[in-house]
């Protein structure tokens, strides 16, 4: 079957225990005890100036961003994109905000730039619209054509919608699969 990604996002609430600075000032992760665990939260640029790099270990946070699955490393990577600090804060709790299961919001996102649409994507596409007709779903689900997905090399490229699954090298065989995985209750 074809590649996924699965992102999903996340809260926690817990103590900080230290940062992971890298090029001198530069902080790369925060690290952050949550009851028994330790989490390594990966802190993207655009958040960096925000945090105050002087903070002191066992200061409460609140932290909620996307988590997603490296399939070459193994591991889930959390990614902050909102961090609090908590003078009285709740239990402290790591929360993984469950994707939706809406039929009823459903979009499949395929890329219509030429290298995938050469690698079968036409086809692909086709096939969608046949398989959705035939199970009902073609006012719940939606086929929009999108640009280049970054992808190229690895088309056609597939993103089902809300659950943010991407999908590379479909295959037109594939497709019933991937309508029933994520759209059949």
């Amino acid at each position: 079957m074809s590649k996924t990604t699965t992102i999903s996002q996340f809260r926690l609430i817990g103590q900080l225990e230290s940062f992971v600075i890298k090029k001198g000032d530069k902080i790369k992760y925060l690290r952050m005890k949550v009851e028994d665990k330790e989490y390594w939260l990966k802190i993207p640029k655009k958040l960096r100036s925000e945090i105050d790099i002087n903070m002191i270990p066992g200061t409460w946070l609140e932290v909620m961003g996307n988590r997603e699955f490296k399939k070459k490393k193994g591991f889930f990577e959390l990614e902050a994109s909102q961090l609090k600090l908590l003078a009285n804060p709740d239990t402290p709790c790591a929360l993984i905000v469950p994707e939706t299961e809406s039929s009823s919001a459903g979009k499949i996102l395929v890329c219509q730039k030429s290298s995938c649409w050469k690698r079968g994507g036409k086809t692909v596409c086709q096939q969608l619209e046949q398989e959705l007709e035939q199970q009902g779903l073609s006012d719940q689900v939606k086929i929009k054509l999108t640009g280049c997905l970054k992808q190229c090399k690895k088309g056609p490229n597939v993103v089902i919608m809300p659950h943010k699954a991407r999908y590379c090298q479909v295959k037109p065989g594939e497709v019933q699969g991937l309508l029933t995985k994520h759209f059949t209750p």
